[in-house]
């Protein structure tokens, strides 16, 4: 099961080590709200752990990447900068991008929203075998 962190200097090799995986790009600080936090955090504030909940039993590749060090990055992939930074509040949105090797299907700008769902959904449009061969309770 793979969970790294990784900077975008990583895509050439994750895309070619990977036929499927998501890539979660969130920021360096949670001053503001999140929907859903990194993967390496502790725990999420009056919530438990959503995100590790879910990828700790389906055993898609996840990878994370702080979004401040990939703005042209995801730039670069088609993203609009205006989905990527919030003017209004000097925050960056975080967002969830699902790959098939280097190719970008989808994301959570992407009508996905970014919560378990919309990344449940993403993973059974990406390969559905992830979520038929999940070991859910």
């Amino acid at each position: 099961m793979i969970r790294e962190r990784i900077t975008i200097q990583d895509y050439e090799r994750i895309s070619r080590e990977n036929e499927y995986y998501l890539w979660h790009f969130v920021r360096k600080s949670n001053t503001g709200p999140v929907m859903i936090y990194s993967y390496f955090e502790e725990e999420e504030p009056f919530k438990g752990h959503q995100l590790k909940g879910i990828l700790d039993k389906i055993h898609i590749p996840y990878f994370e990447s702080y979004l401040e060090d990939s703005f042209d990055f995801l730039i670069d992939l088609g993203i609009s900068a205006k989905l990527l930074w919030q003017p209004e509040v000097k925050e960056f949105n975080t967002i969830i991008l699902a790959f098939n090797k280097r190719r970008k299907v989808t994301s959570t700008f992407e009508g996905y929203c970014m919560c378990m769902e919309g990344v449940l959904d993403m993973i059974y449009l990406l390969n559905p075998q992830y979520i038929l061969n999940a070991k859910f309770d």
